[in-house]
């Protein structure tokens, strides 16, 4: 009985490992790995070396202030409709055969774009600070629980 039970148990973790396997490779966004944030909110760069790094919440608010960058939602547009920082295009990575050519286009390389998303383990916003590196934009740099932050601290929103 035991065993029938442990061949019973077995089964279905296989069967519910290959399940998420299969969920997982038809997922548009994802996991990617990203780099741990120290808690100070200090501006890391990525393990990489790749020129994207994270920047702290104060640098990010000074930035906007001083009108110096393009802020950049990589949520999806539930999210950015439902609220997002007040100015910031929506650059949803799912999406980004539609948005990136023209994007580039009409986006100076060297500007300063500060990508962001929700939540401390959300993988979009370094994702597509990585990607509009790699693009040429040479000044790229990714808020870590940006939008919770943001709202939360009272800065302005739309």
């Amino acid at each position: 009985m035991v065993k029938q039970a442990t061949k019973e148990a077995f089964v279905l973790i296989l069967a519910a490992v290959a399940m998420a396997l299969a969920v997982y490779a038809v997922r548009p966004d994802k996991i990617g790995l990203i780099p741990a944030a120290d808690n100070e909110g200090a501006v890391q760069q990525s393990p990489s070396n790749s020129g994207f790094s994270e920047i702290s919440i104060g640098d990010a608010v000074r930035l906007y202030e001083e009108k110096s960058a393009i802020f950049a939602d990589s949520r999806h547009t539930v999210d950015y409709e439902a609220g997002h920082i007040k100015g910031a295009v929506h650059l949803y990575m799912a999406d980004r055969e539609i948005w990136l050519s023209d994007f580039l286009t009409a986006t100076d390389p060297a500007t300063v774009i500060v990508t962001y998303c929700d939540g401390e383990d959300c993988h979009l916003a370094p994702e597509l600070a990585e990607l509009l590196f790699f693009n040429g934009f040479e000044n790229v740099y990714y808020l870590t629980n940006g939008w919770t932050r943001w709202r939360d601290g009272g800065f302005a929103v739309e």
